[in-house]
């Protein structure tokens, strides 16, 4: 039992608070912003982006070009490949390996991404509406992540890595 009061207290001391609050407030306000209708969708696999883009900032799977980028590739696959053969659970499949294949090769890898295709081979999103609402979304995350670093580390610099 006292390893575990060490662990979290250990934990604890490395303010893990700030960057879960970060993120929480920034999925509240695409959340938000779908209430209100400004965004048609709440794009799932964006929590988990909000995860990397907050808790590892340094990360090769939180850059912005990455968590940009990946999505809107593997959504673009995932529409294009569901648009061509039925949504079944061979067809979802390829879409997400074909979109993690063009990640890797663009460099732009975001884990989060690759459930992208499987969200809209479920959810049979409207194509544009889906692609404008995830870049604004993502667009919104990076730049919403990076701003919340500089103001709660100054020494970071604010400007995007990639």
């Amino acid at each position: 039992m006292q390893d575990f009061y060490a662990l979290v207290q250990s934990r604890l001391t490395s303010q893990p608070w700030k960057p879960a609050l970060g993120a929480g407030l920034a999925i509240a306000l695409l959340a938000s912003l779908k209430q209100i209708g400004f965004f048609p969708y709440l794009i799932a696999p964006l929590g988990a982006s909000a995860t990397l883009v907050w808790m590892v900032p340094n990360s090769p799977l939180a850059r912005g070009r990455a968590v940009i980028g990946g999505s809107l590739i593997s959504a673009l696959i995932g529409l294009g490949v569901l648009a061509l053969l039925s949504p079944t659970p061979w067809a979802i499949g390829l879409a997400v390996g074909l979109a993690i294949f063009a990640m890797v090769l663009l460099d732009v890898l975001h884990a989060p991404a690759g459930a992208l295709p499987l969200v809209i081979g479920i959810s049979h999103p409207d194509p544009l509406t889906f692609l404008v609402t995830l870049a604004a979304s993502t667009i919104l995350l990076v730049g919403l992540g990076r701003l919340y670093l500089w103001l709660t580390e100054p020494k970071t610099p604010i400007v995007p890595r990639g």
